[in-house]
């Protein structure tokens, strides 16, 4: 306290006395400076710790000292800091930014500042400067793959398209592995959704293109670049990628599915792909496409009809589908209601693909819909479960497996954990309320199908709503 109110006195004479009044005392003007300065960092602290009165008034005045105090010592780290906090708790960034940018002229290598700079400008929508600033923390810190991810959102933000793809290249070249390679990946899906930059998008495709030797990775990657192709008007050149992803992965399902939405908008196009499949008696693909553009078109039966064509062509042929092929028509078959031919083709499935947890989930869940083979079905999602621990489908499952075997608190456990994985999968939510009703907490049960109801209102889950006193939202 001493020091203070020496420091406040010491200042009060240097700044108060007249031009022509010589102090009692004399010290080098250095010195006096620091001395003022530190008494009116002092007098700006004691302003922003006062209670009552005027917060803002209060706020003001702290400034105005912490202004005057970095007058007289440019470069008191305090003071800065202090001025700074000041400044940013009223969101006054680019004010705040003008304050950092003299003082790290001077004091290029304080980190700490930098970083807060870098804060600070993004904070006031310059990512030009953010990024500057930055990229000398990089520099010092080339491993810091964080600070690299945020340039590269920097750069893309400041339409430093080029920049922001050299800086994702380098940090491939640097580590070589799946984190530096999903980057691309990363954003091409963030500038893809919603069509909000489909060509920004593409290069950021065609860059992660250039690192995958997978044919399942590449088959994915192009299905999507078809996606943007399309948000651009380039029907044509999606016509192309998608088949060209197909031929990439021959068992992906994703690019034929894709076709066949696109032929189901041209006319007559179900006899021409009949046509087509005719002509290319050696080849699969025309007749795939065919029944993707009658699932598009809502024939099912028809694309179940030609996918059973496929399967027997290729089992006389003397080689078994994909298993994706073997889930694309199970799942056709489950949705028309045809549950013993849907469970003959999934153990066909399962005896050809014994290590698919998706071929083992879905047959699982199956049969606890129709409360038959539970064990087994409990073995299967167990299975799945070892092999991809956090699916929240599998977990839904496996705790409605436990909930038809009337374990339902064992069930709860899984139930709750998959409805936290996946907040907006209506059938774990109604699920997890039927579980909850199980054990006896009635109001929590209600509160899970009110949301499994917002997002997919089911009759079924109304019926539920109004049974156990809960209010069904209402259809906007």
């Amino acid at each position: 306290m001493f020091s203070v109110l020496f420091c406040a006195l010491l200042a009060g004479c240097l700044l108060s006395e007249s031009p022509g009044t010589a102090p009692d005392f004399a010290l080098p003007d250095a010195e006096a400076r620091q001395a003022g300065a530190l008494a009116l960092y002092a007098k700006g602290l004691l302003y922003e710790s006062g209670e009552g009165g005027d917060t803002n008034t209060a706020k003001d005045a702290a400034l105005t000292a912490f202004r005057q105090a970095l007058r007289l010592d440019p470069d008191n780290r305090r003071s800065v800091a202090a001025l700074l906090s000041n400044l940013v708790d009223r969101e006054r960034f680019s004010d705040a930014l003008d304050v950092l940018e003299p003082f790290l002229a001077r004091h290029p290598d304080d980190s700490e500042m930098r970083f807060e700079a870098a804060r600070v400008a993004d904070a006031a929508d310059r990512p030009g400067d953010a990024a500057r600033h930055c990229e000398m923390l990089l520099a010092a810190q080339p491993d810091n793959r964080e600070l690299a991810q945020a340039i590269v959102r920097l750069y893309f933000q400041a339409d430093r398209e080029k920049a922001a793809l050299d800086m994702i290249r380098a940090q491939h070249a640097r580590f070589n592995d799946a984190a530096s390679a999903a980057l691309p990946v990363h954003w091409a899906i963030m500038y893809t959704r919603d069509g909000k930059d489909p060509a920004r998008a593409l290069k950021c495709l065609d860059l992660a293109l250039s690192t995958r030797t997978s044919a399942a990775e590449r088959a994915a990657l192009i299905t999507l670049s078809a996606e943007c192709r399309l948000a651009l008007g380039q029907t044509n050149t999606a016509f192309a990628a998608l088949h060209q992803a197909s031929r990439e992965d021959p068992d992906s399902t994703a690019p034929l599915l894709r076709l066949g939405t696109l032929w189901a908008l041209r006319p007559d196009a179900t006899n021409r792909l009949a046509r087509l499949a005719q002509r290319e008696s050696d080849s699969d693909t025309a007749r795939l496409i065919l029944a993707a553009t009658y699932q598009a078109l809502e024939n099912r039966p028809a694309a179940i009809s030609t996918l059973k064509d496929v399967l027997a062509r290729r089992l006389h042929a003397g080689y078994f589908p994909s298993e994706s092929f073997y889930l694309w028509l199970g799942g056709l078959l489950e949705t028309e209601k045809d549950t013993a031919g849907t469970e003959r083709l999934l153990l066909d499935a399962l005896a050809t693909h014994p290590s698919s947890h998706e071929i083992k989930n879905f047959l699982a869940y199956m049969w606890a819909e129709r409360v038959t083979r539970l064990d087994e079905a409990d073995r299967l999602v167990t299975e799945a479960l070892h092999d991809v621990p956090g699916n929240a489908a599998y977990l839904d499952t496996k705790g409605w497996i436990l909930y038809k075997k009337a374990r339902f608190f064992d069930a709860l456990q899984f139930l709750l954990k998959a409805a936290d994985l996946d907040r907006d999968e209506p059938v774990i939510l109604d699920h997890t309320g039927d579980v909850l009703l199980a054990v006896g907490r009635k109001a929590e049960a209600v509160a899970f199908w009110t949301r499994s109801h917002e997002i997919d209102p089911d009759p079924a889950v109304d019926e539920k709503l109004r049974k156990h006193g809960g209010t069904p939202p209402k259809k906007p």
